[in-house]
């Protein structure tokens, strides 16, 4: 197999970067993981791989939306219909993209119809962001059995100062507006942060400009029918965040609404016809406290939220002739309590056990279904088990059992463990039970038959899966490379299928075991005060043991890779440049995508100690592609921006 440039480059030129000498002894700061275990733990003890992502790397990466900094983690693929704010799903490891479980401060955001929409999703609020990858279930549920995206908002807690004001200001090609402002700050541990952001763009067309063509695993030919349409997007967004926290008592209360309108082309030969669109509305409501520390015997933690989301779809219908409508209200509301047990707390080893008890229901209401409520309800009781030592080896074994008001009852669990071998290498490892539930789509089906159709029948998928891995680090952790394979086999995976007779699909349990395995290969690097830079490779590969469904895994390619350098040129200006391949990869009915790379270009100048000015050049030389067959994609397109902090 003919293989990419970029690829080939970046396997061969890891590991003498990842043995760089360097002189100097600086040790860079510890970063904070909240989603590999039941309680925060340092990024180094964790045995999991997880890519943690701050603000200091979204704008190194050129990054707006979330989707734009996912795009660079090892092990994701992203699928997007279209330029800024179009929908994008997010498939890790090979996992389909309902695989993902998606947390927001504590929150679980899944919705209970499809996949996550990582499209509209900005990085103005955002502090952190954790891509943990493997089988979760046992700590995250059903949505988990690919890994698990952490997103933690700002707070105020960790400012310097009682008043703050953040703000970001941005705008670029297609008409394209962004702003931002937060105001926070702490005072003896009182803390509060308030936000609102704004985006709004012309937009690209949704479907592709120009014409594509495209070849089927079986040979089949097909053109797309080029459109002209510009499908604009906007979103707004409003939040709140108050608290305490004296670091052995704490209470958190945040708020947030957003609201953001999607243009959509239903269909290229009818997109003068109606402006298709869809506009969603989401609020989220969290209150949490905790009583005790690490230092303590007991530590209590108790959470309650609700989110609640709005969708109203306008399309046109070359069936019909006519504009139809579709709207769906989702109602979700989760309470959890977790005790913490530090029984071992001095010494070398340190160990915990963890016991959580979380109970979750979900309401849906859609005009498919005559606007009849659908209702799920989930009661779970789980417990891990923490060892952490200082030679820096770590063991954890948890487990779940749900009580499901539609499906079976099911019981996961986990296994993962570190071992320090010497000052430079780590090896580490982990094994997982995971489940999958169908969503309330799969099960009712969706636009009475004729869309799709119902399948009450369908079982949970089920994984079983694992990885091992080493890590090889310099002697001052400013150089690491970790190499990680992993696995993963699951019964009854959810697949598309057309229903005979019928223009409709239909979702079925696939027979026999759908097998996905690969390789990761991750570096980061400090090379001098002034450069930096990352590099990551992931091969992926996927098989039935029945193939009789057809090879339809969309949008997972074998080879993906990316490439960065971030070099500050002089005290106040500084650079970046970005690379991302993308290998070929199948879509819809089996069409085979050609690969394709991107590079992307940034600079920024520190005009006074509170303002910075920055610029970005993606795209820079005018791939012409489609990330989703028959969807376009940017050009070439610039973004300038002020951010500042008083």
């Amino acid at each position: 197999m003919k293989k990419n440039l970029i690829t080939t480059a970046m396997l061969f030129a890891l590991p003498t970067i990842a043995f760089a000498n360097e002189n100097t002894k600086t040790e860079l700061a510890p970063i904070v993981v909240y989603s590999a275990y039941a309680t925060p733990v340092n990024q180094d003890q964790t045995a999991s791989s997880v890519t943690v992502l701050t603000e200091k790397e979204f704008a190194e990466r050129n990054a707006t939306y979330v989707s734009d900094v996912l795009k660079t983690v090892p092990g994701v693929a992203m699928g997007s219909s279209g330029g800024r704010g179009a929908i994008t799903s997010l498939f890790l490891r090979g996992a389909n993209s309902k695989h993902t479980a998606v947390i927001i401060d504590g929150i679980r955001v899944n919705p209970a119809d499809t996949n996550f929409d990582f499209g509209g999703l900005a990085l103005s609020n955002i502090e952190q962001i954790e891509v943990l990858r493997g089988e979760q279930s046992a700590l995250w549920g059903s949505d988990a059995m690919g890994g698990v995206v952490y997103i933690t908002t700002k707070s105020g807690l960790y400012k310097d100062k009682e008043f703050n004001v953040d703000f970001d200001l941005g705008a670029g090609s297609h008409r394209t507006r962004d702003g931002s402002v937060t105001l926070s700050g702490q005072h003896h541990g009182l803390y509060y942060a308030l936000h609102g952001d704004s985006h709004r763009t012309q937009g690209i067309s949704a479907r592709s400009e120009r014409v594509f063509n495209y070849t089927s695993v079986s040979g089949a030919k097909s053109t797309n029918v080029p459109a002209t349409e510009k499908d604009g997007f906007h979103r707004d967004n409003v939040s709140m965040r108050l608290g305490f926290d004296d670091s052995k008592k704490g209470v958190d209360f945040l708020a947030s609404h957003s609201s953001q309108t999607l243009h959509l082309d239903n269909s290229a030969e009818h997109e003068r016809k109606f402006d298709d669109n869809t506009r969603t509305r989401e609020t989220r409501y969290k209150l949490s406290g905790y009583f005790g520390n690490a230092e303590d015997l007991f530590v209590h933690k108790a959470a309650v939220s609700h989110v609640k989301t709005d969708a109203d779809t306008a399309q046109y219908s070359s069936w019909t002739s006519a504009v139809g409508k579709t709207e769906y209200d989702s109602k979700k509301l989760n309470t959890n309590y977790q005790l913490d047990i530090n029984f071992d707390r001095e010494g070398e080893v340190k160990q915990a056990v963890s016991v959580l008890a979380d109970y979750q229901n979900t309401k849906y209401i859609a005009s498919a279904y005559n606007f009849a409520e659908k209702k799920l309800t989930e009661k779970s009781v789980a417990t891990e088990y923490r060892l952490f030592t200082e030679s820096d080896h770590s063991l954890s074994v948890s487990g779940r059992y749900t009580d499901n008001s539609l499906f079976e009852n099911a019981f996961t669990a986990r296994l993962a463990g570190a071992y320090r071998l010497s000052q430079n290498l780590k090896a580490h490892a982990s094994i997982g039970k995971a489940i999958h539930n169908p969503t309330f789509i799969d099960v009712y089906g969706w636009g009475n038959s004729t869309s799709w159709a119902a399948n009450p029948n369908l079982k949970p998928e089920k994984s079983l899966g694992g990885e091992l891995g080493l890590l090889v680090e310099s002697n001052d952790k400013r150089h690491s490379l970790d190499t990680t394979l992993f696995a993963r086999n699951v019964d009854n995976f959810l697949s598309a299928v057309p229903v005979r007779g019928s223009t409709a699909y239909r979702t079925i349990n696939r027979d026999g075991k759908t097998k996905i395995k690969g390789v990761e290969v991750a570096y980061n690097g400090k090379f001098t005060e002034q450069l930096s830079g990352y590099a990551n490779y992931t091969y992926t590969y996927i098989k039935s043991e029945n193939d009789q469904y057809g090879s339809n895994y969309v949008r997972r390619p074998k080879h993906t890779g990316n490439l960065g350098l971030a070099y500050q040129i002089t005290k106040k200006l500084g650079s970046d440049v970005n690379v991302s391949y993308v290998g070929k990869r199948l879509d819809s009915g089996d069409f085979k995508m050609p690969s394709y790379t991107l590079a992307n270009l940034g600079v920024n100048y520190q005009l006074t100690s509170n303002l910075n000015i920055y610029a970005n050049l993606n795209n820079v030389f005018n791939k012409k592609y489609e990330n989703v067959l028959g969807y376009g994609q940017e050009g070439r397109n610039v973004y300038v921006g002020l951010r500042g902090s008083f």
